[in-house]
């Protein structure tokens, strides 16, 4: 075997069996965006030319005792790195980053025989989306990104029909797929008006309270006054057990209040959002948000989670109860916003088209909607 899909390489990258990586891509590249583990993966960077040009100088710095992964942009390059240097370790990541950036990791959050939860691991870009639904009934998905199809296949698998789809904010940092799910099923989508106000297309807005029943599941809009990360960001409280906060609160930090050019307000609505909105919710809910720092930050069972009342007492950020001091932290700690941001976002308002290769550039790299350490 000289070859290994995305989503077999998804399924090493936290476990102890993780292969070396040896990425063919531009140092300029690679520094932005690699491939990653819940331990730091061993790896090297040597760009094509030179592992093509130079493979005896490159042969003795590759470890033996364990698969190689050669990794390029799209697995032709990488592809024949592999062949040039011939040793019987190396593999090539079909389809390389451009592959990886799509590939959905699903794992069950809930599943009881009649109603399930999925969390979906967008691994490349530390992303997360979520199917809620009822075996042979209905279903929702909330944050879709990356890959139609897997959600559908979901549905499938579950017999189940999707009839809505959410987006709790406004994304940023990648083109959401609501609208093309919707399109695909008929299902209905909903955003909060404070977010999509202005858009190009039809969307429900969310309602305080409103309630979505799937099977005896019930989805609850628990506040689009969850403001922060954007103006309508908005959780959802799933089978009185998950809490799928979107960007307001992760399972480590924050989201960045500054990405509409609000820094100051947004901060300061995210703070009430915290100390008013989620601290008065069931403290045993466990957060489920849209992203995540790092894959360090999973469960062995690779879900990214976390209860809302070890959140909102131990975390640095989260658990501050003077206004100036967050607000004052927030605004050190924010760093530069891509500027390639605004751009999405004009994207998921329907302002702009990307087709799939648009769509590609406008997302490489990991997601910098949480605020800086």
């Amino acid at each position: 075997m000289s070859s290994i899909t995305t989503s077999d390489l998804a399924r090493l990258v936290d476990t102890h069996d993780a292969p070396f990586v040896l990425d063919v891509r531009a140092p300029e590249a690679f520094e932005r965006w690699q491939i990653e583990g819940k331990d730091p993966l061993a790896s090297l960077n040597v760009p094509y030319w030179t592992a093509i040009g130079e493979p005896d100088a490159l042969r003795p710095r590759i470890p033996t005792d364990r698969d190689v992964v050669v990794v390029c942009a799209h697995g032709g390059s990488s592809d024949m790195v592999v062949e040039t240097l011939g040793l019987p370790n190396l593999r090539n990541l079909l389809g390389g980053m451009d592959a990886w950036a799509s590939t959905l990791v699903p794992h069950t959050l809930m599943d009881d025989g009649r109603h399930f939860v999925t969390q979906f691991d967008r691994i490349a870009k530390a992303c997360l989306s979520y199917a809620v639904g009822a075996r042979g009934g209905t279903m929702a998905i909330i944050d879709p990104a990356a890959d139609v199809d897997a959600y559908l296949a979901l549905a499938d698998r579950m017999g189940a029909t999707i009839t809505d789809v959410f987006d709790t904010h406004l994304h940023a940092d990648h083109i959401s797929l609501a609208r093309q799910i919707s399109e695909r099923t008929g299902a209905t989508y909903h955003i909060s008006a404070g977010d999509a106000e202005g858009a190009s297309f039809r969307f429900a807005p969310l309602r305080d309270g409103e309630i979505f029943r799937f099977g005896v599941m019930d989805l609850i809009v628990r506040s689009v006054a969850t403001p922060g990360h954007t103006p309508g960001s908005t959780s959802l409280e799933v089978a009185n057990r998950y809490l799928m906060t979107g960007d307001a609160v992760f399972v480590s930090g924050i989201g960045r209040p500054d990405l509409g050019g609000q820094t100051d307000p947004w901060a300061r609505d995210l703070f009430r959002t915290i100390h008013h909105k989620l601290a008065v919710l069931d403290h045993d809910l466990e957060v489920s948000p849209a992203h995540y720092t790092s894959r360090a930050e999973s469960h062995e069972d690779g879900t990214l989670r976390r209860r809302l009342g070890d959140l909102l007492e131990h975390d640095p950020v989260v658990s501050m109860d003077d206004e100036e001091a967050f607000v004052q932290h927030v605004v050190s700690h924010l760093g530069e916003a891509p500027a390639i941001y605004q751009d999405i976002r004009e994207v998921n308002m329907g302002w702009a088209a990307a087709d799939a290769d648009r769509a590609k550039e406008l997302e490489v790299g990991r997601n910098e909607c949480a605020l800086g350490k």
